[in-house]
């Protein structure tokens, strides 16, 4: 985490500079933008380690931002939104947005999800020499050293956590994880979206493969959790 670049995305000075003192004090190096046209620049030219991105900016809007992202990167994105904004909250995570944290937060507890997502980023980087780890389905095939899903011989597209769902639950394959567990294995702590927040992080994951697939894999348990496997006719 010591030395991350994060890039702060909002056009309150205030938040701006709050923000800045608070990463700052984390060892982090903080780079600051009003608008997503300062952040685009920033994004080209600066390689952040980790986004943090209001909704609601001038010009160009969050969600609208990180969509153009994810067309281009893999970079963890936390949201930042007002309570009220469900709505809102639930499109920047269909769009590919990794966290969220409602207005006015907690600056401990946004210093918690920074940690976190860095560190399933650096769990991922540290050890580019380790032994290749496979899993399968049908005909989907998982690289875990690799961070590559191919269906039919082609490569699926999807951000870290997305990949790091699909990589726990077929670690898991045929056994129902709860909600807390997939929450702190992937995330990183045991509380974080909403039932409904993971619902869509759940639906991201089965757009992206089912179909490719044509089997459903991700099987919800009502009131639980989830569940990898392809069944007859499934």
């Amino acid at each position: 985490m010591l030395g991350a670049k994060i890039l702060v995305v909002d056009d309150d000075q205030f938040i701006l500079k709050s923000l800045r003192e608070l990463l700052n004090g984390e060892g982090l190096t903080v780079l600051t933008a009003p608008n997503t046209e300062i952040a685009s620049d920033f994004m080209k030219n600066e390689n952040p380690d980790l986004v943090i991105l209001d909704i609601n900016l001038p010009g160009e809007n969050g969600i609208s931002f990180c969509r153009r992202v994810r067309q281009k990167s893999r970079v963890p994105i936390i949201m930042l939104t007002s309570k009220a904004d469900v709505v809102d909250k639930i499109v920047g995570l269909e769009v590919g947005a990794d966290d969220y944290l409602a207005k006015p937060f907690e600056p401990r507890e946004l210093l918690a999800r920074v940690r976190a997502l860095l560190r399933r980023v650096s769990e991922y980087s540290s050890d580019p020499d380790a032994k290749d780890e496979e899993y399968s389905a049908g005909d989907l095939l998982l690289n875990a050293s690799q961070l590559k899903v191919e269906i039919h011989g082609e490569n699926v597209e999807l951000t870290l956590l997305e990949f790091r769902l699909l990589e726990y639950l077929m670690q898991n394959y045929g056994n129902v994880l709860s909600r807390d567990q997939i929450f702190e294995h992937v995330w990183g702590y045991d509380q974080s979206f909403s039932q409904n927040s993971l619902e869509v992080m759940i639906y991201r994951v089965r757009s992206k493969v089912e179909k490719r697939l044509g089997s459903r894999l991700i099987h919800t348990v009502r009131g639980y959790g989830y569940r990898a496997e392809i069944r007859p006719g499934s």
